[in-house]
């Protein structure tokens, strides 16, 4: 068990932020503790010497010197304790460039507020002498948010532990922000979405829906059926949008942290695009950020550097400061193109984020070291790769593996999960466009690695191994190698659900899929009540992430259904199919694809009027589907002899 100290330094006036952060770190301990660390958090009034009245601030620093991460909050005024506690941290940090990582929280000021002299010097002098930005924010979300993006990037380096990677496990579902499946912030309460016009603006069309929907229902006149379904369709593409858009800003805010803590100096240019990003104006960051100003600082920079190279014994210091200012000039270029995706104004964003993302892999390439080339080839390919440009992330991709073939046999144990991650990318990426063979090498590679890797440190990397064999899976059903595929659905699933006993809210989703996924394996191979059986457990998992978060999971809730309502009606059993789909049938999110089911089931009992009204409102949406059905229902003889007749009807009614 690794023990992480996280000092607390800031004046009483933030007595009430001092508690919420003391708090937030106390559900974190027990957040991290089943993954190896135990997380404390020290402030000088929990110390004997502040219950006796014995004070030393001596006593203190020293402590400060020894925490892994120091933490220093200020609002109105710079308490002199603070920034000496402050300065200790940050003059241990350059003795031995490990601990304690030093970040400084202000709180916003509220109208009718000022900040002291003592804080605007400090602040200047922060920003003109270290380099360092703070982190602002406004409310306890904002504030739990920064520190907890920073805990999780640094766990690797605070821990000592060389084979933990730097992972991003958060995940933002409904506006809500949760790291391990514990909720973290709500996006409501952060500015840069707050304050976001287009954010505001898609929240607001879909409350405006929902209401529509809601008194179209109301009513009960089932003519307004076309009217619902056309702003349930929608809707759903409002919520789609809004998504991306999330996504896409916590992304953004994520590459802000970073860089606030990464000890690369914070420039003037990227303090005002922070500012910028803070008041959710995505296209103030673009425009500050312009590529005119970073590529005439890039090329100033490497001319510094080639300077440096000229020059026997001066030359280090002026090579070291080129390349810092190399790294934060890549580091513009990443943030222009994340920014350009959160402007939904722009029709040429995508174009754009890309010119962005390459001129800084150039910038790169050119100067700085092979690993740092490899984070943003990798970063550009995932990027190009959710983006569905398979042909562009392909080159990444390959260029990112080939950096990390050469880097594994130099420290197998630091790069080695870093090889298995490009391995498994760029095997799904082969997957997704047919190339099978390449896919199935990458991958088994990846997993062998991910095996040796989970041996040893379960914990860390057994979801990462689960994930490989899932994939895998996937592979071997999509090219008909069923008995692989079960293998491989099987080992993962094995994994799945003990993590998910562990911790639900993170695994049970991918638990559920992997079911959902070998119910339809069973079902190509015509093994119908084992098919049934891991439906009926996805549909389970599905039913109660749904009551949380529909949002998300509704989706996922009606795939469920309608796989199950198919599969009883390819076993004649048309009352059970009929029952899943009008199950799945009632959700907000529901495909109308599962109606060619719900039609089926009532046609086949004989109850035509109910399933000709389905036919009808649904023809020209549907029509292939439902006359493909009928002849797949023909081969597999379950259409009752005295429903022959009804089948034909409704053929030439589709036909018409």
């Amino acid at each position: 068990m690794k023990n992480i100290t996280v000092f607390l330094a800031s004046s009483d006036e933030l007595k009430n932020d001092r508690n919420s952060f003391h708090s937030l770190v106390a559900s974190l301990d027990e957040i991290f503790e089943p993954r190896g660390y135990r997380i404390r958090c020290r402030r000088w009034e929990d110390f004997s010497a502040f219950c006796t009245g014995t004070r030393t601030q001596n006593d203190y620093n020293r402590i400060v010197r020894a925490s892994d991460i120091c933490i220093c909050m200020f609002h109105r005024k710079a308490g002199e304790y603070t920034i000496e506690e402050f300065n200790q941290a940050l003059d241990e940090y350059v003795k031995n460039q490990s601990h304690p990582k030093t970040f400084v929280y202000i709180r916003a000021l509220i109208e009718g507020e000022m900040e002291d002299e003592a804080l605007k010097r400090f602040k200047e002098d922060l920003f003109d002498r270290v380099g360092h930005y703070w982190c602002n924010y406004a409310t306890d979300d904002a504030m739990k948010l920064h520190f907890v993006m920073q805990l999780e990037r640094i766990i690797p380096s605070v821990s000592g532990n060389a084979s933990v990677t730097e992972g991003n496990h958060f995940k933002i579902e409904n506006g809500v922000v949760s790291l391990y499946g514990h909720k973290i912030a709500e996006l409501d309460n952060l500015s840069f979405a707050a304050e976001n016009p287009e954010y505001l603006s898609l929240k607001e069309s879909i409350a405006r829906l929902n209401t529509e929907i809601a008194r179209l229902r109301a009513t009960g006149v089932a003519e307004l059926q076309p009217m619902i379904d056309e702003k349930q369709a929608e809707l759903y593409k409002k919520r789609e949008s809004l998504n991306r858009l999330e996504s896409r800003l916590f992304d953004l805010a994520l590459s802000i942290n970073k860089l606030i803590g990464s000890g690369t100096p914070v420039s003037e240019r990227k303090r005002l695009a922070i500012e910028m990003f803070e008041r959710g104006n995505s296209k103030g960051v673009v425009e500050i950020l312009n590529e005119k100003d970073i590529a005439a600082d890039a090329a100033q920079a490497c001319k510094e550097i080639e300077q440096g190279k000229l020059l026997v014994d001066s030359g280090r210091s002026l090579i070291e400061a080129g390349l810092q200012k190399t790294r934060s000039l890549a580091e513009e270029y990443v943030l222009r193109a994340k920014a350009l995706m959160t402007d939904y104004a722009e029709p040429r964003r995508f174009e754009l984020a890309c010119h962005a993302y390459e001129q800084g892999i150039e910038l790169t390439r050119a100067n700085l070291s092979e690993e740092e080339l490899a984070k943003s080839l990798f970063e550009y390919g995932c990027f190009l790769q959710t983006n569905k440009r398979y042909d562009l992330a392909e080159v990444r991709y390959r260029e990112n593996l080939d950096i990390y073939q050469r880097l594994v046999p130099i420290s197998p144990q630091v790069y080695e999960p870093d090889l298995a991650m490009a391995q498994s990318n760029l095997g799904t990426l082969y997957k997704d466009t047919r190339r099978y063979e390449d896919s199935e090498k990458l991958c088994l590679s990846a997993m062998e690695i991910r095996r040796r890797l989970a041996a040893a440190n379960p914990q860390v990397y057994e979801p990462d191994l689960a994930m490989t064999q899932y994939n895998l899976g996937c592979l071997y059903s999509d090219t008909q190698r069923y008995e692989d595929s079960e293998r491989m659905y099987l080992s993962a699933m094995e994994i799945r659900r003990r993590l998910a006993v562990a911790n639900p809210q993170v695994y049970e989703p991918d638990l559920a899929d992997t079911q959902y996924n070998l119910g339809c394996l069973y079902y190509n191979i015509q093994r119908y009540e084992d098919s049934e059986e891991m439906y009926l457990s996805a549909l389970e998992v599905y039913q109660r992430l749904t009551a949380v978060n529909p949002q998300v999971y509704e989706p996922y809730l009606v795939r469920a259904c309608n796989n199950l309502s198919f599969l009883f009606l390819a076993q004649g059993n048309f009352e059970e199919a009929e029952r899943y789909a009008r199950e799945g049938s009632k959700y907000d999110f529901t495909h109308h694809a599962i109606y060619t089911n719900l039609a089926a089931s009532l046609l086949l009992q004989g109850r035509y009027a109910e399933a000709e009204e389905i036919y009808l409102r649904y023809k020209e949406e549907l029509k292939e589907d439902f006359l493909s059905d009928f002849e797949d229902f023909y081969r597999r003889g379950i259409i009752p002899p005295e429903r022959e007749d009804d089948v034909e009807r409704i053929k030439k009614l589709l036909s018409k």
